[in-house]
C-alpha cells in the first residue's frame, strides 16, 4: 500500500475545517483505502481528533515553534524517517509548506488540488484554473508528491473521543532561526457565519440597492436562511464583507442554496458548487447560474422571494 501523510496544525482555529477538507479530498480521490498517517503540530499530546474516512495507521505529533522555517525543517526530518509517497496539506499555510518541502526534497508540488489519482509512479491531479473557467489536469512524476487541497464546503466531522494513541516525534535538531529578528502572527479570521448554515440565500447585483438588501434579509429570516452575497453586492457596501461567497470569500455546503439575482460568474460559482440543492432565480433565461442549478425560476427575484417566504 502507498503511504500518505496528512499534515495538520492541531492548535490552529481552523483545525477541524482543514481536516474536513482533507477528508473530502481523500474520498473524492478514492484514496481512503491507502495507508494513512496523521502528522500533527501540537503543543501537547492530542486529546481528540476528527474521524477521517480512511483508517489511520499511525498518529505522530511534534511540538515546535510556530515558525514556517522551523516546521518545514521538521517535516523534512519526518519525511526522511517515514518516507511517505504523498503528503497532504490544507489551509493558508498548506500551500507554502507543500511548495517549499517539495523543492527541498526534490519532489513535486501542486496547490489547491481538487482530486488526485495515483497510477504507479505517476500522480495525476485536477484543479481549477484561469479563475475557475477551466479544470486543469496535471501529471506529477517526482516523489514525494506534496499537495495542498482546495478549499471546500465545511462538512461536519465526528470527533474521536480521547485518549488518542499518538507517538511523539523528537526532531534531531531545530532549525537555526537567529537570522529572524521578529515575527508577528496575523490574527486568525473568525469562522464565517455561512460555513455551517443549512439554508443560504445568496444574492447578486440584481438585488438593486442597499434598501432592497435589507428587505431580502427580512425575507431570509422568515425562511430560516443565512444571507450571502456576490462580490458586486459587497463592493457596493450593500452588505458585510463576511457574507462574501466565492473564490475570495466563503465556500459553502448547505442543504439548500437559493441564488437570486446572481449571474453565475465562475468566481462566484465555486462558492456554492458543494450545495446539495441549488435554486436559481434570475430575469435573464440565458443567465449562467441556471447551468449550475437543480431548479431554475425565470422572474423578478423580489417577487419570487416574497412568494417563497409566504409559502414556507
Amino acid at each position: 500500500m502507498m503511504d500518505i501523510a496528512l499534515i495538520l496544525d492541531a492548535d490552529a482555529p481552523g483545525f477541524h475545517t482543514q481536516a474536513s477538507q482533507i477528508n473530502q479530498f481523500l474520498q473524492l480521490s478514492q484514496l481512503t483505502a491507502e495507508r494513512l498517517e496523521l502528522w500533527l503540530f501540537s503543543d501537547e499530546a492530542p486529546q481528540n481528533l476528527p474521524r477521517l474516512g480512511g483508517e489511520v495507521a499511525h498518529i505522530r505529533w511534534v511540538s515546535t515553534p510556530r515558525l514556517a522555517e522551523v516546521r518545514i525543517a521538521v517535516l523534512e526530518q519526518m519525511r526522511h524517517a517515514f518516507e511517505p509517497r504523498l503528503m497532504l496539506f490544507a489551509g493558508d499555510e498548506g500551500g507554502e509548506w507543500a511548495t517549499r518541502l517539495a523543492y527541498r526534497s526534490g519532489g513535486s508540488a501542486c496547490c489547491a488540488v481538487e482530486q488526485a489519482q495515483i497510477n504507479g509512479a505517476e500522480c495525476r491531479v485536477t484543479k481549477a484554473a484561469y479563475g475557475n473557467h477551466l479544470t486543469a489536469e496535471l501529471a506529477m512524476t517526482r516523489e514525494p508528491w506534496c499537495l495542498s487541497v482546495a478549499r471546500s464546503g465545511a462538512a461536519s466531522v465526528e470527533v474521536v473521543p480521547s485518549p488518542v494513541a499518538a507517538q511523539r516525534f523528537e526532531p534531531a535538531n531545530i532549525a537555526d532561526t537567529a537570522w529572524l529578528l521578529a515575527s508577528i502572527s496575523s490574527p486568525q479570521p473568525a469562522e464565517s457565519p455561512l460555513s455551517r448554515a443549512r439554508y443560504v440565500l445568496a444574492i447578486g447585483e440584481g438585488v438593486g440597492s442597499a434598501e432592497q438588501v435589507a428587505n431580502v434579509q427580512y425575507l431570509a429570516a422568515r425562511m430560516g436562511a443565512e444571507v450571502a452575497a456576490s462580490r458586486p453586492v459587497v463592493m457596493n457596501a450593500w452588505c458585510e464583507m463576511d457574507r462574501l461567497l466565492g473564490m475570495s470569500g466563503a465556500i459553502i455546503a448547505p442543504e439548500v442554496c437559493i441564488a437570486a439575482g446572481v449571474s453565475g460568474a465562475p468566481a462566484f460559482a465555486i462558492g456554492i458548487r458543494h450545495s446539495k440543492f441549488i435554486v436559481a432565480i434570475n430575469q435573464d433565461p440565458q443567465s449562467a447560474i441556471f447551468a449550475q442549478a437543480d431548479v431554475g425560476i425565470v422572474g423578478d427575484m423580489h417577487e419570487v422571494l416574497a412568494a417563497l417566504s409566504k409559502a414556507l
